[in-house]
């Protein structure tokens, strides 16, 4: 899941409105109306489901309030706001800890799972146990490891099918690299149509050129959760906190 960092109230972000006009808009610290938070939103983070990674268009990109309305979470705050899909916006309806459940705007939620190609998502082992124990809450939040005869997904939810088309799509992108017929900005603009940011960082893990253009080229991205200095490898975003350092 792709780490982030969000912009604090009082920043100011510009963005291209339905008109194509340009909005300076200064973050404030509260909407009378969260919907007016989006666009915002989308220009910091980009048109991506902050959890599942897809991309959306902005009619279906949904104003995700992190802590749920229904389980006390302020509605109109923008420390409460993240971007969803409808299928992650709707699954997450528990009440989360403000402490412990990992979040992309606070952990480095790329180091907390594994992908794989059959589009799987599990908690990463090597993390501390502690982190893992987080990292699984917020799986389990999400509900983002619903697979065919495993966890039931919904008759809407094929987050698992896209995972799946994002790394075949992935990694043939990532064959014609390596024959030269393909170049960094042509990876780039398709995972930036198609999103799963996570799928490529991961299929690409050997390919720092195209790593550091994920990093840079996704709005958003918390480029201090990782080393450029030794092949962009993930590294702790709260190291002084030895119980739970990710």
């Amino acid at each position: 899941m792709r780490p982030v960092e969000k912009l604090k109230p009082g920043s100011t972000k510009a963005y291209r409105d339905a008109n194509d006009e340009v909005t300076n808009h200064t973050i404030q610290k509260d909407y009378s109306k969260y919907r007016d938070a989006k666009p915002p939103l989308a220009a910091n983070l980009g048109q991506y489901c902050s959890y599942c990674e897809c991309r959306c268009n902005m009619a279906n990109l949904e104003v995700e309030h992190i802590q749920p309305k229904g389980r006390g979470g302020s509605p109109t705050a923008w420390d409460n706001f993240l971007l969803g899909c409808k299928i992650c916006n709707t699954v997450k309806t528990k009440k989360i800890s403000g402490t412990t459940c990992h979040l992309p705007h606070r952990n480095n939620t790329f180091m907390d799972f594994v992908y794989d190609w059959t589009g799987r998502i599990t908690v990463n082992s090597g993390i501390p146990r502690k982190s893992q124990k987080n990292a699984q809450d917020l799986l389990d939040l999400l509900k983002l490891q619903r697979y065919p005869s495993e966890d039931k997904p919904s008759d809407c939810d094929f987050r698992w099918r896209d995972r799946i088309e994002a790394w075949n799509i992935a990694t043939s992108q990532l064959k014609a690299y390596r024959q030269k017929s393909l170049n960094e900005d042509d990876i780039i603009r398709l995972a930036q149509s198609i999103g799963h940011w996570s799928i490529w960082f991961t299929v690409f893990k050997d390919e720092d050129a195209v790593l550091e253009h994920l990093i840079l080229d996704f709005p958003g991205t918390c480029a201090d959760c990782f080393d450029a200095d030794n092949h962009y490898n993930p590294v702790y975003r709260n190291p002084s906190n030895a119980k739970d350092p990710v």
